[in-house]
């Protein structure tokens, strides 16, 4: 089966980082987690900062591509878990139940 949606660009994510020699190695899904939440950060601080919102989005998409690396390291489907993962939020009620913010 040819891989589709986000396997696509997970493939062409875990090519990259293969070819740059960001291993995927068991050892360093920990590591992995944390540099998804460094990106995060680096979003909220180029935000916080007026950074120009293309910035923002780099490091976004920085996010992105981290959490499909990881999720090539850990052997997943990304694209048949994002689908799932929609159809349930669909299905939640308006606000998911949020009693503040949101």
């Amino acid at each position: 089966m040819e891989p589709e949606g986000l396997n696509v660009k997970m493939a062409e994510v875990r090519a990259m980082c293969d070819a740059k020699g960001f291993s995927a190695d068991p050892e360093r899904i920990w590591e992995m987690l944390a540099l998804i939440h460094t990106e995060v950060s680096e979003a909220t601080d180029c935000y916080k900062k007026g950074q120009p919102l293309k910035a923002v989005g780099e490091e976004l998409i920085d996010a992105i591509i981290r959490i499909l690396h990881l999720l090539s390291a850990l052997g997943l489907d990304a694209e048949a878990i994002y689908r799932h993962k929609m159809a349930v939020n669909w299905e939640r009620p308006y606000k998911y139940n949020t009693v503040r913010g949101g």
